[in-house]
């Protein structure tokens, strides 16, 4: 919605229809989002990731102050968790830097000035004023009625059945366009190969679960996450909270095999899990990106046991049974994967063909970069491909 903002706003009178196959515009990647506006720090330097990351967070607080959303500029701690981590840290840093982060190495002391419940073992960490937490259902249900305030045409309930140039069929009809964007998410491979793009791609879908804190009177100021492994693709267990100031710990990164595999067995087509089953156990086979890794790091966090250990780096005093009953979130992450190069794709990938411009590997941090990634869309996709 918000490449369909920056349209509206620099061609009010185009004519821009929204096609969506649910019956809103938050029941998968973006209602399910922590809220979280990433700096931009984890990123290589020269990224699409890194770069529209830092602007785009400025212009999502930007949109948040503007119209009185909810907005906790809470800041971030970045936390080792073990000697490899502490040796990382200053890695970390200088990629901050390099991609214009304001980042801070601090002590023990300002530590637990910042959170008193932070966990001190290595005595310092890095911290990022910047970061903030929006709610991201807030942002778009506001973004929606933005836009059909403003003529747009939000089709719900509207799935896209196939696609051809600068034709779209739907269960409404056939619909030509000036230019047609694919930003379907967990879907836009399908799309994309539906249209007729020729993907070096292949699909690998992974869960984030979260879970709550049960105590109501439970608070943390700050934002607090380890120091990354930046060999895996994840970013591990950290802490999350929203405008009521519940707390929540987690996600999980669990290969899956379904695009909307939210719960047991629930949303797995049989072909297409069985492709994926076996192109999991041949990635797990290679290690492809530390893939074994993760799994054995994944394993210890199907406990609440396991994730309370992974916490106990991070924060001092939470324990399994102050976690709630059930998951409080889940969540998947669209993520492609390079048969060439063989490793996942650890950035955003846009390709156009014949009037069509396809949005494909809307990773994190899609929502932090998502203002900036619309700009960047608009300027270099859809600009030309109208001529």
């Amino acid at each position: 919605m918000t490449l369909a903002d920056t349209w509206r706003q620099r061609h009010p009178t185009a004519r821009i229809v929204i096609f969506e196959k649910e019956a809103s515009s938050i029941a998968h990647g973006t209602g399910r989002n922590s809220g979280v506006l990433h700096s931009g720090i984890y990123y290589g330097s020269g990224s699409l990731r890194a770069r529209l990351c830092v602007e785009g967070q400025a212009l999502m607080k930007a949109y948040a102050e503007t119209h009185g959303l909810w907005l906790d500029p809470c800041g971030k701690l970045l936390v080792p968790t073990s000697e490899s981590a502490l040796q990382t840290l200053p890695l970390l840093l200088e990629r901050g830097q390099a991609n214009g982060v304001t980042v801070e190495r601090v002590d023990r002391q300002t530590m637990l000035a910042l959170e008193p419940r932070v966990e001190t073992r290595y005595g310092e960490a890095l911290w990022i004023a910047s970061t903030s937490v929006v709610n991201p259902k807030e942002i778009a249900v506001h973004l929606a009625t933005r836009l059909a305030n403003a003529g747009v045409s939000l089709r719900y309930s509207t799935p896209v059945l196939g696609m051809s140039g600068r034709q779209v069929t739907t269960p409404e009809g056939v619909i030509e366009a000036g230019v047609v964007v694919n930003a379907a998410g967990l879907y836009a491979d399908r799309v994309a190969t539906a249209a007729g793009l020729q993907l070096l791609y292949s699909f690998q879908p992974f869960k984030g679960k979260y879970w709550m804190h049960r105590d109501p009177a439970f608070r943390l100021r700050r934002l607090v996450y380890p120091i990354p492994d930046l060999n895996l693709p994840f970013l591990g267990v950290h802490t999350a909270h929203n405008a009521q100031g519940q707390v929540f710990f987690g996600p999980s990164s669990t290969p899956i095999l379904g695009r909307e595999n939210y719960r047991g067995l629930a949303g797995i087509e049989l072909g297409e899990g069985v492709r994926l089953a076996l192109g999991l156990a041949k990635k797990l086979l290679l290690n492809t990106n530390g893939l074994r890794q993760l799994a054995w790091r994944e394993a210890k966090l199907l406990t609440k046991a396991g994730v309370a250990s992974e916490l106990a780096g991070l924060i001092r005093g939470v324990a399994p049974s102050d976690f709630s009953e059930s998951l409080a979130k889940v969540g998947i992450r669209s993520q492609i994967f390079d048969p060439k190069a063989k490793q996942l794709v650890n950035d955003f990938v846009i390709l156009e063909q014949d009037g069509a411009v396809h949005i494909l590997n809307a990773i994190s941090p899609a929502f932090t970069a998502s203002f900036a990634f619309a700009r960047y869309v608009s300027d270099q996709f859809l600009t030309t491909t109208l001529r």
